[in-house]
């Protein structure tokens, strides 16, 4: 059977822009919206917050391993940042999420998403930290 439309099959491919803009992440010349970028990251951070929780279940081993990437990341470059949150996802044997995969074939997308996960998930640890001294 032939597709009648084109669909992107990589976050590489040149169509996989239109699954961006058909997510809201980009405009109608390609832009990322950094708006809607940071609420993207901060979703994502959140829920990699929480899977991390679930995965460790010690408050403890979860401060280590956001202490571990938010200091690995402060030098890195922005398409390392990216990898380096997509190294923790493997750490614990989770896939990368749909949405944040199709954003891996935009640097400036990428870079977006990264700084607004890493801002995110900094803040998360700052509350558990404040939470734990209650």
């Amino acid at each position: 059977m032939q597709d009648l439309y084109p669909r992107p099959r990589s976050p590489f491919d040149a169509n996989a822009m239109e699954r961006l803009r058909r997510m809201g992440l980009a405009d109608a010349d390609g832009q990322a919206d950094p708006d809607v970028m940071i609420v993207f990251a901060r979703i994502f951070a959140g829920q990699f917050y929480d899977d991390l929780c679930d995965y460790y279940q010690s408050s403890e081993t979860v401060q280590d391993t956001v202490i571990q990437l938010l200091d690995a990341s402060e030098g890195a470059e922005s398409r390392q940042r990216f990898l380096l949150i997509c190294l923790q996802y493997d750490a614990m044997f989770h896939t990368l999420p749909d949405p944040v995969w199709w954003i891996s074939g935009q640097p400036e997308f990428a870079e977006l998403f990264a700084d607004g996960f890493l801002t995110h998930l900094k803040i998360l640890d700052d509350e558990s930290k404040e939470d734990a001294t209650k």
